[in-house]
């Protein structure tokens, strides 16, 4: 793309108390609040059926709303039709008409609009030198491959000048290598328009590349909200931990024990020693059923177990090479976890027993029953509220 400038309106969205149930009583969003600031590049991300796209369909006008209230900009546009709420929305399917140009299929919709044609030629003319198609707009789309369409959508989004883009899934469709391709130039058109964007994936790595926040979501309720590294880092809840980062975050069951006055994680083969920081947050629940987390790049292969404070060890079930990493599978009494190692330490495993030494600045406690996270540090705000709760 070339470092080129569209001048386009920008506007916020706020979404407050919004709720979508279908006739059959099915509720697939429930009390969501969300607030998307001008300019911002916020990603809604979650498994297939967690209301991402529904949620992206009520803002853009093609879902009617329960209850609650949308606003984009200073306007409610709950009774606005999508025509007029001034939003451009690319899709999986590319939606471009076969029969004509990449030129006319990025024209048409201001022709509709009776926008005069030397208008339609800047605009359209800008939009193409933006993504890189000025060569393409001759061709038809089946002369294009499948990026080359993604770009006609976006620059048929382009000429509009929406105040917001909406993207629902826009690169499913296309293989590995131009997913990444396609990210990139996705992300050089946000800085080229530099209006609001609201992007829907089920894939955490675009979500993680692409956002300025992420917005992660679960049987139709926010789970957290914020930064890519401070959702990876500091997930809010079990559900997070499980679904932002590959490999996902281990997952250990187990309970609190007072044990030599200090306390401790206790899961048969895997027991750690809270640090004191950590230990004072969750001192009331001592005793209590808790589930502890701990990535796997925070785990270290030690080969002398009593020389570390705290160590457990394991039978090498399995090796991934990944190429600058190995993620090594091992089963330790009824746990299953991860550890990620340099493939020069891989080299010299076999399926014997080895340990790991954690990084316990870098473990996480959660509520066994409720899956929230006990040990979020104080500045982390935590944007999720039990289950159902308004933000």
């Amino acid at each position: 793309m070339r470092p080129l400038k569209v001048e386009i309106a920008v506007a916020n969205v706020h979404l407050k108390n919004v709720s979508k149930r279908y006739e059959d009583g099915n509720e697939v969003v429930r009390n969501l609040t969300l607030s998307i600031q001008n300019g911002e590049f916020l990603v809604l991300v979650g498994p297939s059926g967690c209301g991402k796209s529904t949620t992206l369909r009520m803002i853009a006008g093609l879902e009617e709303i329960s209850e609650g209230t949308i606003h984009i900009g200073d306007r409610i546009v709950n009774e606005i039709p999508p025509k007029d709420r001034d939003i451009a929305m690319v899709f999986q399917n590319y939606a471009l008409y076969p029969h004509m140009t990449v030129y006319d299929n990025m024209a048409f919709g201001l022709k509709l609009r009776r926008v005069s044609k030397p208008e339609i030629k800047q605009r359209v003319d800008r939009a193409a030198a933006i993504l890189g198609l000025e060569e393409l707009l001759r061709r038809k789309p089946k002369a294009l491959s499948g990026g080359q369409r993604q770009r006609v959508a976006m620059g048929r989004a382009i000429v509009r000048k929406p105040s917001v883009f909406l993207f629902d899934e826009p690169l499913s469709n296309l293989d590995a290598k131009m997913r990444v391709e396609m990210r990139r130039e996705i992300l050089q058109l946000h800085r080229q328009v530099a209006t609001t964007m609201i992007y829907v994936t089920h894939d955490q790595v675009e979500a993680m590349t692409l956002g300025n926040r992420i917005c992660v979501m679960n049987e139709g309720v926010v789970e957290q909200v914020g930064r890519p590294a401070t959702i990876f880092d500091h997930p809010a809840s079990l559900f997070v931990a499980r679904f932002i980062g590959t490999p996902p975050m281990n997952i250990f069951d187990g309970r609190l024990v007072q044990e030599g006055g200090a306390l401790l994680f206790d899961g048969g083969a895997i027991r750690v020693p809270l640090p004191s920081d950590k230990a004072d947050m969750v001192a009331a629940y001592a005793g209590k059923e808790v589930c502890l987390g701990i990535r796997a790049r925070a785990l270290r292969l030690v080969q002398d177990s009593g020389a570390v404070a705290c160590s457990f060890g394991g039978q090498v079930e399995v090796s991934e090479m990944l190429g600058e990493e190995v993620l090594v599978h091992i089963a330790a009494g009824r746990h299953r976890f991860v550890a990620s190692i340099h493939p020069h330490e891989a080299a010299e495993l076999g399926n014997e027993a080895v340990h790991f030494a954690p990084h316990l600045r870098s473990i996480h406690l959660f509520d066994a029953e409720s899956g929230r996270n006990l040990t979020l540090p104080p500045d982390v705000t935590r944007t999720t509220l039990p289950r159902g709760e308004a933000e």
